[in-house]
Formats: structure tokens, C-alpha cells, sequence
């Protein structure tokens, strides 16, 4: 089996339950289809370029609305929706995944995580500072 067609079985398989019952999102059905490779990524005068360019503009709209999201809602939502079991497969698969077994580092990957380290830093130290006992 090929490298490509056992990455696509491994997607399926994660993201199948998500695909078939999951409402809304940033993608539409046959776009999760597309990127999990059940269906392909070409179709009715649109390329493959196309399709990425698409999905790309897709998932950068939704960083803004998710920042958006964080800055309208309040801390009980955010909370709902943004914490530790949702989002920690989220941060592991942009570090590590899906090139696992690419010894060189990425150097947008590691960026990433040096901005994740820094804020993380920076938050416990002004949480920290906040509620220090006055001596």
C-alpha cells in the first residue's frame, strides 16, 4: 500500500465520525471528504490549486473568527469551547503531525511554538504577579 493511500485510510478512520454527524465547521462535508481523500481533491473546472487556495483563505477566516470568538464571548463559552480536550489535538497535530518522520525541523513549526512557550510564559507570570502575597 502506498504511503499516501495508508495517511488517507489513517484520516478516515480518525475523522470519519466527525465527517458524517458533524453540522457546521469550516468546512463543508464533501470539503472533509476531499481532505481526508475519499473524495478527490479536483472536480467541475477546479483544479487542485484551487481547491487548496480555497481552503487555506477557509482555515485563515477561521483563525480570525475564533480570535474574534474569544474576544466577544464570555470566559464561561470560551471556556466551553476552547480548553484542554479540545484543543490539545489541535496544537499536537500543527507541531508534530503530519510529518512525524521528517527529521528536520520546520522552521514555521518551531516559531509556533516559541510563540505558544512565550505567551505561555507571559501569562503565568502576570497571573503570578497578580496574586503574589504582599511581604
Amino acid at each position: 500500500m502506498s504511503e499516501s493511500r495508508s495517511k488517507n485510510d489513517r484520516l478516515i478512520a480518525r475523522f470519519k465520525p466527525f465527517i458524517v454527524r458533524s453540522g457546521g465547521g469550516i468546512f463543508t462535508r464533501k470539503t472533509r471528504e476531499r481532505l481526508v481523500g475519499i473524495k478527490g481533491l479536483s472536480g467541475r473546472d477546479r483544479t487542485k490549486n484551487d481547491f487548496w487556495y480555497d481552503v487555506r483563505n477557509r482555515v485563515k477566516t477561521a483563525l480570525k473568527d475564533l480570535e474574534l470568538f474569544v474576544e466577544a464571548a464570555s470566559r464561561d463559552h470560551v471556556n466551553q469551547a476552547i480548553n484542554k480536550e479540545s484543543l490539545e489535538p489541535v496544537v499536537s497535530t500543527l507541531l508534530w503531525g503530519p510529518d512525524l518522520h521528517d527529521p528536520s525541523p520546520d522552521p514555521i513549526r518551531a516559531e509556533i511554538a516559541d510563540i505558544l512557550i512565550l505567551w505561555g510564559f507571559r501569562y503565568f507570570q502576570q497571573k503570578a504577579c497578580m496574586h503574589a502575597k504582599p511581604e
